[in-house]
C-alpha cells in the first residue's frame, strides 16, 4: 500500500505504467490517441448557432436568453479518446447538450458559483457538473459564462481510476447533475485543466510526438478521477427539480410543435393544469426569467435559425416571423433588435447558400 501510495503523488506516464503493472492491467484496450487524430482550434462567433456547432464532436442547440449581441470564444484540444475545452459566452443561453457516445463529461466554470442551472438545479459554489447519461443535459448559462469542460471515455476513464486504485461512484454519473467537491479540489482541477490547453497550445497545431500526446491525456484523466473518487450529492430535492423541468420542456415541446401559435400564460397553466405562482416559479427556477420572457426568447431564437437556413428566393422576414407567431412586425423587429443587436433582414443577407422550402 505505501509503495501504491507513493506512485499516487508522481504524474505521468510513468506513473500510469507502474500502478498498470502493479494492478495486472493490460494496456491493449487502450489504443494511443495518435491513432484518432490531433484536433487544436480556437474559434470565435458572432452568432450563436455557428458558436454551438464548433464543438467536436457534440450535438449541440443554443437559444439566446438575454438580449443584445452575441460574441463567442473555444479553444479546444481534442485528441482520441480526450477532449478538453474553454468556451466564453457573452449573452445568457439555455443550451441542449449531447455529448459523444460512451463518454463522461465534466465542467467547472471559470467563476465560481456563476449563477449557472443545469438540468434545473442551480449549481453550487463549490460545484462539478457532470453528465455520464446518452440523453445529454440541459445547461442555462448566464451572462459572460465561462467554462472549462473536459470529456473522456468511460472505458479510458474505468482503466485509469482501477489502475490508481481510486473507486468511482458510477451511478452518481446518472443521477446527479452536478456533485459537490471540496473547494481547494475544484480551484486544482481548473487550474489543470487550463494548464493542459496552455500545454497543447504551446506545442502547435501539428501534432506533437506521441509520448507528449500520452502525457496531455493522461493529465486528463487525472483531473476527472480524482474529482470523481469522493464527491457528495447535493442536498436539493430531486422530485421538484424533475417536476420543473418536466414543466418548461413541456411548454417548449408545445411551442416548437405549433410556433406559429403565441400561447399565453393563462393558457399554459390552462394546459398543464397548475397555478400561474407554481409556473413562474419553475421557469425561475429553471430558466432564471419569467413564461413570458422564455417564450418571446425561444420564438425570436426561432426565427433567426430560419433566416439563416437560407430560404433564398422562398422566404421574406415578414413570412418567417408569421411562422413564428409575431404577427406585429414594428414590434417584432424592435424586439429582435434588442434581443440580437441586428436587424432581422441583416441576419437574412448573412444566410447561408442553400435553398430550402419554407415550412407552410
Amino acid at each position: 500500500m505505501q509503495a501504491m501510495a507513493s506512485a499516487y503523488e508522481r504524474t505521468g506516464a510513468a506513473r500510469y505504467r507502474e500502478l498498470a503493472n502493479i494492478m495486472g492491467i493490460e494496456r491493449t484496450k487502450d489504443v494511443p490517441i495518435g491513432d484518432h487524430g490531433w484536433r487544436l482550434q480556437s474559434c470565435n462567433a458572432f452568432d450563436v448557432d455557428e458558436h454551438a456547432a464548433h464543438l467536436t464532436n457534440w450535438r449541440q442547440q443554443y437559444d439566446q436568453l438575454s438580449a443584445g449581441s452575441f460574441e463567442g470564444q473555444l479553444d479546444e484540444l481534442h485528441a482520441g479518446d480526450a477532449q478538453v475545452y474553454r468556451e466564453r459566452t457573452s449573452q445568457a443561453l439555455r443550451q441542449r447538450c449531447e455529448v459523444w457516445g460512451e463518454a463522461v463529461w465534466c465542467g467547472i466554470t471559470v467563476l465560481r458559483g456563476d449563477g449557472s442551472r443545469i438540468n434545473g438545479r442551480m449549481v453550487g459554489g463549490d460545484g462539478v457538473m457532470v453528465c455520464g447519461r446518452a440523453a445529454g443535459f440541459e445547461l442555462v448559462s448566464p451572462a459572460g459564462h465561462d467554462i472549462l469542460g473536459v470529456v473522456l471515455t468511460r472505458s479510458a476513464l474505468h482503466d485509469h481510476a482501477r489502475a490508481l486504485g481510486a473507486r468511482i461512484s458510477w451511478p452518481l454519473l446518472d443521477q446527479a447533475p452536478w456533485l459537490a467537491v471540496r473547494p481547494e479540489q475544484r480551484q486544482l482541477a481548473r487550474a489543470r485543466l487550463r494548464n493542459i490547453l496552455a500545454a497543447a497550445v504551446s506545442a502547435g497545431v501539428e501534432r506533437p510526438p506521441l509520448a507528449a500526446q500520452e502525457s496531455l491525456r493522461l493529465s486528463m484523466l487525472d483531473v476527472v478521477t480524482d474529482l470523481l473518487e469522493a464527491p457528495a450529492i447535493p442536498a436539493e430535492s430531486r422530485c421538484n427539480a424533475t417536476t420543473r423541468r418536466r414543466l418548461v420542456a413541456r411548454v417548449h415541446d408545445w411551442l416548437q410543435a405549433e410556433p406559429e401559435r403565441a400561447p399565453t400564460v393563462p393558457e399554459l397553466c390552462q394546459r398543464l393544469n397548475v397555478s400561474r405562482r407554481t409556473l413562474q416559479y419553475a421557469f425561475e427556477a429553471e430558466v432564471a426569467m419569467c413564461p413570458k420572457a422564455y417564450l418571446r426568447s425561444v420564438r425570436l431564437n426561432g426565427v433567426r435559425r430560419a433566416l439563416r437556413a437560407g430560404h433564398i428566393g422562398h422566404c421574406t422576414v415578414q413570412t418567417v416571423a408569421a411562422q413564428w407567431g409575431f404577427w406585429n412586425l414594428s414590434q417584432f423587429a424592435c424586439d429582435y433588435r434588442q434581443q440580437f443587436g441586428e436587424r432581422p433582414s441583416d441576419t437574412l443577407a448573412r444566410r447561408q447558400p442553400k435553398p430550402l422550402r419554407c415550412r407552410r
